[in-house]
């Protein structure tokens, strides 16, 4: 097998019956387009994803020869999710693609501290993939140094007051003389 960087990832894909993933690429030594046909045969319907998708990523045993290091991890995910689905049940290639999409979704308003260590691996993944897509460097033309924005009034113009940055303060400081403080068990801090 030839070096790490004169490989080139074309596309991927499953097949349910063996669990099997195919991994298509390029060989940019020799321009040659090439297939490998990646057995999984200790997959099951119960596999966890995250953790099968990271022994690929990281398999030390094959480094040389493992092609799954070139891939994003979600992205492995994604492929096993689909390999999973396609155990579970006999359901239709627009049901896996419509479940897909609810695996890669993340709403706004979901509350990720009740997620289970899986599903919080998988969205800090997408998350991660999300910031690096839109993320701007200075050395970008696109960069803009102190950008200040605006922001519109609500349509019924009523401003909302935060309390956090009010002028008048709930809370009241005052000098005190070091007599006035009588010594109180109670009020020990240590």
């Amino acid at each position: 097998m030839t070096s790490s960087t004169s490989i080139q990832m074309q596309k991927m894909g499953v097949r349910f019956k063996p669990p099997t993933i195919f991994l298509f690429y390029t060989d940019t030594s020799t321009g040659k387009f090439r297939r490998r046909t990646v057995q999984l045969d200790d997959f099951t319907k119960t596999t966890k994803i995250n953790d099968y998708a990271q022994e690929l990523h990281d398999d030390k045993r094959t480094k040389s020869r493992n092609l799954f290091r070139h891939i994003p991890l979600r992205r492995i995910e994604r492929l096993l999710f689909v390999l999973k689905e396609g155990l579970t049940s006999n359901i239709s290639k627009n049901e896996i693609e419509k479940k897909l999409r609810q695996f890669d979704e993340i709403d706004s308003d979901e509350d990720l501290n009740k997620l289970d260590d899986d599903e919080l691996k998988h969205k800090k993944l997408i998350m991660d993939e999300t910031f690096k897509k839109n993320y701007v460097d200075p050395s970008s033309k696109d960069y803009v140094y102190d950008v200040a924005v605006d922001f519109e009034q609500p349509e019924g113009g009523d401003q909302h007051a935060s309390e956090w940055d009010s002028t008048e303060a709930d809370e009241v400081e005052e000098d005190i003389k070091a007599e006035d403080i009588e010594d109180d068990d109670d009020d020990d801090f240590n």
